[in-house]
């Protein structure tokens, strides 16, 4: 029972460190970064998909914002491993609010 404790916690946080281990870029450029004025609008407000991030928050662990984006595949292994144990939902809340997860 220990080893199948063992590999089952060994699993679920080789899966949730590797999905969370994006692929970082930096500017080659860093000499001449433009820095964004204290009165700029901020554009995430109007890149928000509002049903989709409702969706993520109140069921995000079901994987059920993933069937409504069309991902199918990621969609039924949130639903086996209930978001990665929230790790894997809260990942996918915090991108749709960023803007950064779409339909």
């Amino acid at each position: 029972m220990k080893k199948i404790l063992f590999i089952l916690i060994t699993l679920l946080s080789v899966s949730a460190v590797t999905y969370a281990s994006f692929p970082v870029t930096q500017n080659a450029d860093t000499e001449n970064v433009m820095l964004e004025e204290p009165n700029a609008t901020s554009n995430t407000a109007n890149t928000i998909d509002w049903p989709l991030f409702i969706v993520c928050f109140l069921v995000g662990t079901l994987g059920i914002h993933r069937f409504m984006m069309g991902d199918i595949t990621n969609g039924i292994l949130m639903l086996l491993t209930f978001g990665g144990c929230g790790i894997w939902a809260l990942i996918d809340l915090i991108r749709i609010a960023t803007g950064d997860l779409k339909r």
